[in-house]
């Protein structure tokens, strides 16, 4: 499936205690019937493919729905900020926000960061994902 009318490509880093979490390949896409979601990956890039028929709002909770993963106002999997000495901070285009992580709608050459850290640690957002590099 081929977006005919909207065709996006964000990006999405996680990264926990400055480690880097791996987005999968092929989230979104049923290798084994041929099917492919609206949201989805190729690669383990981070770069998310919103490629749609119809112009309508895609969400980052979209994408961790078909990835199988939880994602709530300020939880990521079994990481929820504020308990266990857990801290989520997400950064969208190198700035933090506060929008809460499912709403968060995603825009063409958008770099979300959702930064995992131990209370205490100040969170930074990582460098900007390189476009050019992408190909």
């Amino acid at each position: 499936m081929e977006g005919t009318a909207l065709h996006i490509h964000p990006h999405l880093s996680i990264s926990v205690d400055g480690k880097p979490v791996t987005v999968p390949a092929n989230i979104g896409i049923d290798v084994q019937r041929g099917g492919m979601s609206a949201l989805h990956t190729h690669d383990t890039s981070g770069i998310l493919h919103v490629e749609s028929a119809k112009i309508e709002p895609f969400m980052l909770g979209q994408l961790f729905t078909e990835w199988g993963v939880a994602l709530h106002d300020r939880q990521v999997g079994g990481y929820v900020d504020g308990e266990r000495n857990d801290r989520v901070t997400v950064f969208v285009d190198g700035k933090r926000t506060s929008t809460p992580l499912p709403t968060i709608r995603l825009q063409d050459h958008q770099d979300i960061a959702i930064v995992i850290t131990t209370a205490g640690t100040t969170p930074t957002a990582p460098a900007p994902f390189d476009w050019s590099a992408a190909g």
